[in-house]
């Protein structure tokens, strides 16, 4: 574990044990094996004297390690560089260790500890574990819930909150109405498991290679049976001019009633509210608020951090369930498509507007996230894309989807 000892270091210890022997005995386990002491015992055999020796039970490798650790790592002049890499191999012999034990052990801060432990879990080379270990031998959870209040009702608010936080939420210091929103956002989530909708078979979810024109000769759907088109369109200029003609698919699909939910980028936003208007009747319009990074807008000098989604009905609106007009997206989900949707939040979008069984429609997939989310929910599903690989990856994606859920 520890580097070894630099020729001339080694050279001072051998003399030094030559003229006044062996001052510090090394440490052996039950089992014989050194411990502590190995450039000792190396010197001695090469002197043609006996090493003085200390017998040591164990009861467990971590004792070991933390023995070896604790006498060396003080009295050895380590680098950073080596203390990091000697932070990394306790951690992959004892990753339940807490950061502040194991930062004592090795004389540097948690939050160094923390840092190496991150690099560790997000390469895989050890387990990101609920439980850490203490120097008093008991085990405490490895990340802590919290909320910030500053007033009486926010600490009545925060103590309603803290039950339901989701694990997501350990390990941040969060504001009593972000916790509030997270709390109900975890309590529906786990209502929802509590009873959770049969996956509909794979003939119930059909991928198309072709453009939205043609979909429904493709996929054979007929006017009028369509029950939510959801969908992102594209935002580049070039669509632009399609947009009309995007309305006049969506308006023959749609049963009466029917919705289009749809997100649009900003710059266009006029252009796509009036040419789809030409054919639906808009509604509203929701946001899908992220935290993080913002998209800068330079010709308006603008940090930008939320994406529109406009709602528009076919004819007269349906009375439905309660929904909001507010997403908020704590991380980005781009592994399939640059232009990939939060699956929780298109979950969201068809609980609000479809029911179990209806037919939804996406008509530029992309990363067929629509796909993934009516699967899950028991809707059927038509979409297509323009790009074939496209379709050969969303098809990917519900094999993925698939041996996860056999695997769970």
């Amino acid at each position: 574990m520890l580097p070894a000892l630099p020729p001339d270091e080694y050279v001072a210890l051998k003399d030094s044990i030559h003229r006044h022997g062996v001052r510090v005995p090394i440490i052996v386990d039950q089992h014989g094996k050194s411990i502590d002491g190995w450039h000792r015992d190396r010197a001695c055999q090469e002197l043609g004297i006996y090493c003085p020796r200390e017998v040591r039970h164990f009861n467990s490798d971590a004792e070991r390690l933390q023995i070896a650790i604790a006498l060396n790592a003080n009295r050895r002049h380590l680098t950073r560089v080596q203390r990091r890499e000697l932070i990394s191999v306790y951690l992959k012999a004892d990753s339940q260790i807490n950061d502040t034990h194991l930062g004592e052990i090795i004389g540097v801060s948690k939050n160094t500890v923390a840092s190496v432990r991150e690099k560790l879990e997000s390469t895989r080379q050890i387990d990101k574990l609920p439980m850490r270990h203490g120097r008093d031998g008991k085990d405490r959870p490895a990340t802590y819930r919290r909320i910030m209040a500053s007033t009486p009702k926010e600490t009545d608010k925060a103590l309603a909150a803290i039950k339901n936080l989701p694990a997501s939420a350990s390990d941040k210091i969060l504001d009593p109405i972000t916790a509030a929103r997270r709390a109900r956002r975890h309590a529906s989530q786990k209502e929802i498991a509590a009873n959770p909708i049969v996956p509909l078979t794979d003939d119930s979810v059909r991928l198309c290679h072709c453009r939205f024109q043609e979909l429904e000769n493709t996929a054979g759907i007929a006017p009028g049976s369509v029950d939510l088109v959801c969908t992102d369109i594209p935002y580049v200029k070039e669509f632009v001019p399609e947009i009309a003609d995007f309305g006049a698919v969506a308006e023959r699909l749609l049963v009466p009633g029917g919705l289009l939910v749809t997100y649009s980028g900003h710059f266009n936003l006029d252009r796509v509210i009036a040419d789809l208007g030409r054919h639906l009747t808009y509604r509203w319009m929701m946001a899908s608020v992220w935290f993080g990074n913002a998209n800068p807008i330079h010709p308006l000098d603008l940090a930008n951090n939320w994406t529109p989604i406009l709602v528009f009905s076919k004819g007269d609106w349906q009375k439905r369930r309660r929904w909001h007009d507010l997403f908020h997206t704590d991380s980005k989900e781009k592994d399939w498509h640059p232009w990939q949707k939060p699956i929780h939040e298109i979950e969201t979008l068809i609980r609000y507007f479809s029911d179990p069984g209806d037919l939804v429609v996406d008509p530029c997939g992309g990363g067929f996230t629509t796909a993934v989310a009516c699967r899950n929910l028991g809707r059927r599903f038509v979409g297509c894309d323009i790009e074939e690989r496209c379709v050969s990856r969303g098809w990917e994606r519900l094999a993925v989807q698939d041996a996860t859920l056999v695997s769970g």
